[in-house]
């Protein structure tokens, strides 16, 4: 639960262990040799003593830098530069930022450096070494203000992954709760909380029925950036928050269940979001709607061919138990129009057949709004995360419809299991502009790469922001 200590500066440290350059202009004539001897083939960083010839540092990572000013590209790097670094005895370096690189590749590289240098270590009883400080030196002022604005971002991955990668027993409903009224103070939100029996008297008979079986109740969690006072007009962020999903009667198998305290990555991207939004100041309003509940079995779970009725009346057929995370977001959405949202983008981890859709590359996206849908996936390649867009045709739509209630949970069996998902919530959105990031597969790394080590990436946190940030 911790990476590197980030901080932009346009004055070099007087003394560090390390210093990172792009090429190896300027540098004393062995350790350029050195550099351009081992730069061979696709390797993009070279680690290499300084030989005295420095006296600053005792080590230069010299970087090949992307041949585009592509934003992936150089998130990627930023990344390999942390890891490499991680893999040194370094506790501070200096990173010389490459002058004419623009504000966005220059923000993406930032965020590359933060997630590369994550570590997950709040379990282990012998903690790793402290992580390294990394000032990012960057040519002028202008870029330097760039840079910085990658900072909240940075933090806000961290805090999703941090969220993501804690067990079910130590961040179920109450414990999330808890968390959003932390985050709140700290980034200055405005926080609401509605509980069990709050959501039951307001008519949420989807998100309460979902929670029903679990001892930690549901409850709806409100956090509200004030940006502009000048209006109440308001973007909606909502989040599937299922702190474990056992996939109730419809029980997982044990490996389906293994990763299950993950189902929560909707929720943490969202909280996570809106409080970079404060911190960046962000001229706009924004609200983030956390529908946080446990999908758990008891005598009083849900069951298949149950009729729930969500908050803005729709009748909704349960005809798989496991579909659970599109219910708690029906309610979520409905609150979100009630209240007056302009528009809505939720995130969620909500379906296995987004793997089978496209892996874990992209992310699948639908939109009912095509210049939402343009703005969302132009943040995401600004930001250098990849999403797809999915079709919302309405031959897709009558996969939900349902013989005994309005609209039935699921579609028809493996049949575009996205688009049938997507569009369940969709219908809760009404005529309202409307996205959604199906992060189900993205969300997790089965083993090490570029951006960190194997567990929750924190992907679509800075998609979420570059958004907020052009909308403002």
């Amino acid at each position: 639960m911790s990476g590197a200590k980030l901080t932009v500066t346009t004055r070099r440290p007087a003394r560090t262990d390390a210093l990172v350059v792009f090429g190896t202009r300027g540098l004393p004539r062995a350790i350029a040799e050195e550099a351009r001897r081992r730069l061979v083939d696709e390797a993009k960083l070279a680690v290499v003593p300084s030989l005295g010839k420095l006296r600053d540092a005792e080590r230069v990572v010299v970087v090949r830098p992307p041949r585009r000013d592509d934003a992936l590209d150089w998130r990627r790097t930023g990344g390999a530069v942390a890891r490499a670094l991680a893999g040194e005895p370094v506790r501070r370096a200096a990173v010389i930022a490459p002058e004419r690189l623009p504000e966005g590749p220059l923000r993406a590289f930032v965020l590359g450096l933060g997630q590369g240098s994550y570590r997950f270590d709040r379990y282990r009883t012998k903690p790793g070494p402290k992580p390294v400080t990394l000032a990012v030196v960057c040519p002028g002022r202008e870029s330097a203000t760039a840079a910085r604005a990658a900072l909240p971002v940075a933090r806000a991955i961290e805090r999703t992954r941090d969220w993501i990668n804690t067990p079910a027993e130590d961040l179920g409903p109450s414990e999330f709760e808890r968390e959003a009224r932390r985050v709140g103070r700290e980034s200055g939100l405005a926080v609401r909380v509605l509980d069990h029996a709050r959501c039951r008297k307001l008519g949420m008979g989807a998100l309460t029925a979902v929670g029903r079986a679990s001892d930690d109740p549901p409850r709806l969690v409100i956090v509200e950036h004030r940006g502009d006072r000048r209006t109440k007009t308001f973007t909606a962020l909502a989040g599937k928050g299922i702190c474990f999903d056992t996939g109730g009667l419809d029980l997982k198998s044990a490996a389906g269940m293994e990763l299950m305290k993950k189902d929560m990555g909707g929720a943490a991207t969202v909280l996570a979001a809106v409080a970079a939004a404060a911190e960046l100041k962000l001229p706009l309003n924004v609200r983030g709607y956390l529908a946080l509940a446990e999908n758990a079995v008891a005598g009083n779970a849900i069951r298949p061919g149950d009729v729930l009725t969500a908050l803005d009346g729709t009748t909704i057929e349960v005809l798989n138990t496991d579909a659970e995370g599109r219910l708690v977001l029906a309610d979520a959405v409905a609150l979100a129009v009630r209240e007056g949202a302009a528009r809505i983008i939720d995130a969620a981890t909500l379906t296995g057949a987004a793997l089978i859709a496209l892996g874990r590359t992209r992310v699948p996206m639908m939109s009912t709004d095509r210049r939402l849908g343009a703005a969302l996936q132009a943040a995401a390649e600004a930001t250098g995360e990849k999403v797809w867009p999915m079709p919302t045709d309405e031959e897709y739509r009558r996969q939900i419809r349902s013989e005994v209630a309005d609209i039935r949970n699921v579609g028809k069996g493996r049949e575009a299991g996205v688009i049938a998902a997507g569009l369940f919530i969709a219908h809760f959105a009404g005529k309202l502009p409307w996205a959604h990031l199906d992060i189900s597969p993205a969300s997790w790394s089965d083993g090490a790469h570029d951006l960190g080590p194997r567990g929750a990436t924190g992907v679509m946190v800075s998609t979420l922001v570059e958004l907020l940030r052009r909308l403002a």
